[in-house]
């Protein structure tokens, strides 16, 4: 598979329209210098761009915050009365976003923007369907401080899904996806799962709709604040996960 570099260096603006949505949920210290920051980045590389962020039913003072902010045309936020779940907050804002190319990412911005550029340069250059972040390419690097809750955590769900879930993707976690307009719409129409298993459901949709998926390096920068509580997420993952298992066995996935 071939790999496209693109630096920050690289400052001509893409004019494909790209949405980014980033789902949150109590994220008011964090949240203010994610969009500033994301919202600079954007208006530097693309020339057509929208950021959404959908706020999870938070119950601190993210969606003040984020009102703050919402002066700025290109940012769109969108606030559910309860929390959801995070697959749920992704696939309203996939549904709700106009742009050509769709991209969900954390709300702390683990990784460097830069893979946004080189997504770009993949669905141009392959007419694929999604583009994925895989930590395992010998081009992805990690700088980010150690996390022993999400290590143990993301090794449980990875252990699960590779034992019971036929996805042909190694690391389905990594919270950087890109899809085309129609790859979205195929996607999320037909997404169930609300809770952190939702990208294990993105990639069996995927796999039974014949999308053609490429893989992109990333750079993890932080690794911090992790919202998984291991005595409670890890089970409702598993009936996530199992109810997924299920489906792919009845030959019931779409």
């Amino acid at each position: 598979m071939r790999l496209f570099r693109t630096t920050l260096n690289d400052m001509h603006k893409y004019k494909d329209y790209i949405s980014i949505i980033i789902p949150g949920y109590n994220e008011e210290k964090r949240i203010h210098s994610t969009l500033k920051a994301i919202l600079q980045f954007c208006s530097q590389h693309f020339e057509r761009h929208e950021i959404i962020f959908v706020d999870d039913g938070s119950t601190d003072h993210t969606w003040n915050i984020v009102n703050d902010i919402a002066f700025d045309s290109s940012l769109k936020a969108i606030q559910l009365p309860e929390n959801r779940g995070k697959g749920h907050a992704v696939k309203l804002g996939m549904l709700q976003a106009s742009g050509k190319y769709r991209f969900f990412t954390d709300a702390d911005l683990p990784y460097e923007p830069k893979s946004f550029l080189s997504s770009i340069e993949l669905f141009n250059a392959h007419g694929c369907d999604m583009v994925v972040g895989a930590r395992e390419l010998p081009e992805s690097t990690d700088k980010s401080k150690p996390n022993l809750n999400r290590k143990i955590s993301s090794y449980i769900f990875s252990t699960i899904v590779d034992n019971l879930i036929k996805t042909d993707i190694k690391d389905t976690q990594c919270g950087f996806k890109g899809f085309t307009e129609d790859a979205a719409k195929k996607i999320f129409s037909k997404s169930t799962i609300g809770g952190y298993a939702f990208d294990v459901e993105i990639f069996l949709l995927a796999k039974h709709m014949n999308l053609h998926i490429q893989k992109v390096p990333v750079t993890l920068v932080r690794n911090k604040h992790s919202k998984i509580r291991l005595s409670r997420d890890v089970f409702i993952m598993l009936t996530d996960i199992l109810r997924l298992y299920e489906r792919q066995r009845r030959g019931k996935v779409l």
